[in-house]
């Protein structure tokens, strides 16, 4: 923060459910404060600036947050509540906002996914009104965070459809317009009453100014007990209606499907009509589909209005697309089996730009079951020839961010590979194939946590440029060995569930500690002399005994950095005027890996570890020199 903000002098108690911009408008309006006036205060935007930008309904990050709890005395975690930050592992395109590809840590970016209403609000006029208490009757009641998510139709309070435009004016519920990416609608204006209409339709004449609160209800408004009954559930991220508790991973998991199916049911319609819960909604999905112009979710886009896996426009036929997206998923097995071949079966060409992100979403965040379902009846439906060589994705995307990228070796180990490589029949050993995949793998495991070019975290692990552009060794990966199809996408999230399992170690600060590591002389001589038949292999002069100490020094440095030994100090530049100061043969016996190597070899290949790990952990406290398999190491 670039200056100290100060308390305001009223403040106020957030509502249940309310959102960030309702409450800067009741504040605003307690206050007699233009509403711009009070989000420059409260620090949720600069001092120049004349809008704050849509983002924040995100989440407040670390300046803004804290600006904002001084300035109205407000709690850390109440203040967040007011964003979508609490939804972001249950909510689908939550997670595409704050996640997206940058790693661990949530953050607002300039993504506004479909599903989030981001241009305007569906309401509740009943709630608008308030509940009758004197704060509520001054200021109105609150405008609800829920409204904001486009699977959002019911008030589940008042037992009625959300209302979409304003009686008065007919535009949506405090638009935004044009190109305008804001969090409120007129902030400029004079001090309206939060339940007001803000919105503009001639300039002179200002804000239409029309009580939200008071529009009228009827009949039709009334959603059944089913629907309602749904509402709760989606709310909860379980539209498959289980009791029992889910972890945040699978209700994330279950409400992809439910947007994907959405979208199938969107590119069939009117297929599926017979399983809308009445046929006024399914009229109103039919005219929600037909309805010239972008969706609520979309900014302005030329393809907006024909995008499958966006919302629809109305409570009403939004009300009808999940709830035949719901029916469907709710079927048992065999029936769902012939739903979905009955819907795929007229769907239109995959690579129709109007499938938007659906098969990005299945195949990324779906569930194994449904995932497993809908790729099996597209392949029936699109037959493919199966390719012996297909480039890996660029990005390998993954939903579990619960490793970070300096978890990540640059030589990633062999039993983490088999995870992906055993699957599609590679066997078991080591090739330069095999080396080629781990470098790769490596390389996509900090890609998938990052979103830096698959180049960029080559550099990031230090595999030299010159290996990064082999990568046509990775081309197997996808599909490949006796004609039989692999989920590379499930097979990877199986492996960063692995890497998350193991314990933190921070390969990339060893990278750094140890850049220029080699294994001093005095070391290697005391841990010969206590093999004393062979101390005259690293005497001075012999080619032999200083192929021995770099091959040894090599494969230290490897193991405190998790690098490949070629990459050892003691090798670069490699190969040194033509002739390499070790051979693979030196390091293979060093390694073990030599069924008839001699005792000496066998004697440093034991002591290796031990020596590692004492580097690595010094005992600063220690009394003595420590003994290691009889090797004194100081």
């Amino acid at each position: 923060m670039r200056h100290p903000f100060e308390q305001l002098p009223r403040s106020l108690s957030p509502l249940p459910g309310e959102d960030l911009h309702g409450f800067v408008l009741r504040l605003a309006h307690r206050l007699d404060l233009k509403p711009i006036v009070l989000l420059r205060h409260a620090g949720l935007i600069g001092q120049g600036s004349h809008s704050a930008p849509a983002r924040r309904m995100f989440m407040l990050e670390k300046d803004e947050l804290a600006a904002f709890c001084a300035t109205t005395s407000m709690s850390p975690q109440a203040a967040q509540s007011l964003t979508f930050m609490p939804l972001v592992d249950s909510y689908p395109p939550v997670a595409a906002a704050l996640l997206g590809l940058r790693g661990l840590s949530p953050a607002p970016r300039g993504i506004f996914p479909v599903w989030l209403l981001t241009t305007s609000t569906r309401y509740c006029p009943s709630c608008l009104a308030g509940d009758g208490s004197a704060i509520q009757q001054r200021h109105g009641g609150p405008w609800k965070l829920a409204w904001r998510l486009a699977a959002t139709f019911a008030c589940m309070e008042h037992r009625s459809f959300l209302r979409t435009t304003c009686p008065a004016c007919g535009l949506p519920a405090q638009r935004i317009r044009g190109n305008s990416r804001s969090l409120m609608v007129e902030p400029h204006a004079d001090p309206l009453h939060p339940s007001q209409c803000r919105n503009v339709t001639d300039p002179e004449r200002g804000p239409c100014g029309a009580r939200l609160a008071t529009a009228h209800l009827t009949d039709n408004d009334n959603p059944s007990d089913d629907l309602l009954n749904l509402q709760h559930r989606l709310l909860r991220a379980r539209p498959y209606g289980t009791s029992s508790s889910l972890d945040p991973l699978a209700g994330h998991n279950r409400m992809t499907d439910l947007l994907v199916l959405a979208a199938l049911i969107r590119a069939t319609w009117p297929l599926t009509a017979h399983r809308a819960p009445s046929q006024s909604l399914a009229d109103a999905l039919t005219h929600d589909i037909g309805r010239p112009g972008p969706a609520p979710s979309l900014r302005i886009s030329t393809t907006a209005q024909k995008r499958w896996d966006s919302d629809v426009f109305s409570a009403r036929g939004t009300a009808a697309l999940l709830a035949i997206s719901a029916r469907i998923l709710n079927l048992s097995l065999p029936e769902l089996r012939l739903e979905l071949r009955r819907i795929i079966a007229e769907i239109p060409p995959l690579d129709d730009a109007a499938w938007g992100h659906t098969w990005l979403n299945l195949r990324r965040d779906s569930s194994p079951l449904f995932r497993h379902e809908v790729l099996q009846l597209l392949d029936q439906r699109f037959p493919r020839p199966l390719p012996t060589h297909v480039p890996l994705p660029g990005f390998l995307l993954i939903r579990r961010r619960s490793y970070s990228p300096k978890a990540i070796p640059q030589s990633l180990p062999e039993e983490w590979a088999e995870i992906i490589t055993a699957p599609l029949g590679h066997t078991s050993g080591r090739s330069p194939g095999k080396t080629a995949i781990r470098r790769g793998l490596a390389a996509h495991l900090v890609q998938a946590v990052t979103g830096m070019s698959l180049n960029d975290a080559g550099t990031y692990l230090g595999i030299p440029p010159t290996w990064m552009a082999a990568w046509g060794r990775f081309r197997p990966l996808e599909e490949r060995l006796h004609g039989h199809r692999a989920d590379l996408f499930a097979l990877f999230q199986r492996l960063t569930d692995h890497v998350a399992e193991q314990p933190t170690v921070d390969y990339a600060a060893r990278r750094k500690r140890f850049a220029n590591w080699t294994l001093p002389e005095s070391d290697l001589q005391r841990i010969v002399e206590n093999y004393p038949s062979r101390r005259r292999l690293s005497a001075d002069g012999s080619q032999r005994g200083a192929r021995i100490r770099v091959g040894f020094s090599a494969l230290v440095w490897s193991r405190l950095t998790g690098s490949e030994w070629r990459l050892a100090p003691d090798l670069q530049p490699l190969p040194v005027e033509g002739v390499a100061m070790v051979d693979a043969g030196v390091i293979h016996q060093l390694q073990g890996r030599n069924p008839d190597h001699q005792p000496f070899y066998t004697y440093l290949h034991n002591v290796l570890p031990d020596y590692a790990a004492e580097i690595l952990e010094p005992r600063h406290d220690a009394p003595s020199p420590k003994v290691a398999n009889g090797v004194t190491i100081l």
